[in-house]
């Protein structure tokens, strides 16, 4: 495949992407919690401590709430500046995937990977959403890549980025992270038989100074926790925040024996995930391992170094996923980038030996036709104007260009998917965002007091969306569980359901009324609800927003 086709398609692919940015709500729970959590640090200056409701938090590490907390510093706190860091993550995970791919099999293999890499559903949604793991991602990629160039070849430059990418990744989720970074690495050295680098010094330089990289969130912790055993954590006084960090959000969770447990994991569960979270390239993944195992046989030198690392890395965090008890559907986005050069080599391999694998290539149109048909269906049952004009649209420039490259029928079976999975994934995000847009409660509540006084502003019983209000609002709102909660005070305003009116007005009966909106207070859910709610056919819920003199 010509690398001006991937380059191309990799533009679009990024564009569609990089276009979800702008939707102006943030769509997750758990990322709305993150963004309180960053808001914290940027209003108060405060780089030590996480801090979630006015009460100390502790579960994950610090670094993606600082890279956060720098970008609401420098654009203020909205959706897009919690998105924008997360999303140049996701890039500079796509780079190293680059990087490595051309490290072991050169440039046309590398741009089918990161061609791979951009147009991973998952990838493409985690990008989005943002969680650790979209951090994490760049972060695990940019270390693997140093630490394969620093095995090469021991230069000061190597050891040094190494350190502070596999730190940062520590940082972000925890020293299990380092078992990602260094398993393909140490299944490559037992391949070719270089035992003697478990235990060389220059190793255990790298690791001694990845740990001393990581002190900044050792410093946090022991400020915020060590040295503050009186605080209540998990129902409990003298909690060290080090000691969880390093044993309890790992192997505690991981053993199912740390404050936080889970028994609902199952061990097929992200084999299942993979099929759906890896589309258009699970057909490919699989075939690719099919060919690289055969070739691992005939001892086919960096070849077979480079897929023992690749299978290395991905299969041992892969298998410590799947036995253990905590198990999301967004954890092993972190191993995409692997994956994605093991579909990268294959693809380069199989465009160029064009009597082989006639199979996948009707695969591979089958799943572009499935998610195109996707698309246009949906589409058409959510029945929004605007979203049906603009798949549709899509949908007849994708027919045509498929008519005028009918030829190429092996490049069709890349390009049709990727083109397939774009058309998708604009379908989705748009329909998120409009749908978002006009039910949010933090949203349109932010609009409706837009012209009205600076005034404190209450909600009640709605911790989630008062986190999110807040962000919008560019400064702290309080959720109260109780009207009685509400400090007395020379005028404020409330958000509340309309069927609990008639109680504040006993308690605050001078009020006045703002607004009357039809919104949802819970907007997260399944995917048939998210549906439903584009169509207009789920229920709302009556808000009312009011002012207090």
């Amino acid at each position: 495949m010509p690398t001006t086709h991937a380059r191309w398609l990799i533009l679009i692919t990024l564009l569609a992407n990089a276009a979800a940015m702008f939707s102006p709500v943030i769509n997750s729970g758990d990322s709305i919690t993150y963004a309180a959590l960053a808001q914290h640090i940027a209003l108060n200056n405060d780089w030590t401590s996480l801090v979630l409701d006015g009460q100390d938090w502790l579960d994950k590490p610090h670094f993606p709430f600082w890279v956060t907390a720098v970008f609401f510093k420098l654009f203020g706190s909205s959706a897009f500046s919690y998105i924008l860091p997360g999303f140049l993550f996701h890039l500079v995970g796509g780079y190293f995937t680059y990087r490595i791919a051309r490290l072991f099999y050169g440039r046309e293999v590398a741009w089918l990977s990161v061609l791979v890499f951009v147009s991973v559903y998952h990838l493409m949604d985690s990008s989005i959403e943002v969680k650790a793991e979209t951090y994490l991602t760049g972060c695990i990629m940019g270390a693997s890549y140093y630490w394969l160039r620093y095995d090469a070849q021991a230069k000061l430059k190597y050891l040094l980025l190494g350190a502070l990418f596999s730190a940062m990744a520590v940082m972000t989720k925890g020293v299990f992270t380092l078992i990602t970074i260094s398993s393909g690495l140490v299944c490559m050295w037992l391949y070719q038989k270089q035992w003697h680098k478990l235990w060389s010094g220059k190793w255990l330089l790298a690791l001694v100074l990845a740990l001393l990289f990581t002190a900044p969130e050792l410093l946090a912790l022991y400020v915020q926790f060590d040295a503050h055993p009186e605080k209540v954590m998990f129902g409990q006084t003298h909690v060290s925040g080090i000691k969880f960090f390093l044993w309890d959000s790992q192997f505690g969770r991981f053993f199912n024996t740390g404050p936080i447990k889970n028994t609902q994991g199952h061990p097929f569960y992200f084999v299942l995930v993979f099929l759906w979270a890896f589309l258009p390239w699970v057909a490919v993944f699989l075939a690719s391992m099919s060919s690289g195992v055969r070739r691992l046989f005939t001892r086919n030198g960096e070849d077979g170094a480079g897929f023992v690392f690749l299978c290395g890395a991905f299969f041992v965090t892969f298998g410590l996923f799947s036995a253990t008890s905590f198990q999301l559907d967004h954890y092993t986005v972190i191993l995409f980038p692997f994956a994605a050069i093991l579909c990268g080599k294959f693809l380069a391999d199989w465009l160029s030996a064009a009597s082989v694998g006639r199979g996948l290539r009707y695969v591979q149109w089958g799943i572009a036709a499935l998610l195109a048909g996707l698309a246009v269906g949906l589409s058409i049952y959510v029945a929004n104007t605007l979203l049906m004009m603009v798949v549709l649209g899509a949908a007849l420039a994708l027919l045509a260009y498929v008519y005028a490259t009918r030829q190429q029928v092996r490049l069709g079976a890349v390009m049709y998917p990727v083109l397939a999975m774009n058309l998708l994934f604009v379908f989705l995000s748009l329909m998120t965002a409009l749908t978002l847009s006009k039910y949010d409660v933090a949203h349109n509540v932010a609009k409706a007091l837009a012209g009205q006084p600076a005034q404190p502003v209450y909600l009640h019983q709605m911790s989630l969306q008062a986190r999110e209000f807040s962000l919008y609002l560019q400064k702290p709102c309080e959720s109260v569980d109780d009207f009685a909660a509400i400090q007395p005070q020379r005028g404020f305003q409330v958000v509340l359901k309309e069927s609990d009116v008639p109680r504040f007005a006993q308690r605050y009966p001078q009020f006045s009324r703002i607004a009357s909106l039809q919104l949802m207070i819970h907007k997260t859910g399944t995917f048939p609800k998210m549906l439903k709610m584009a169509q207009g056919t789920w229920p709302t819920d009556e808000i009312a927003v009011l002012h207090v003199p």
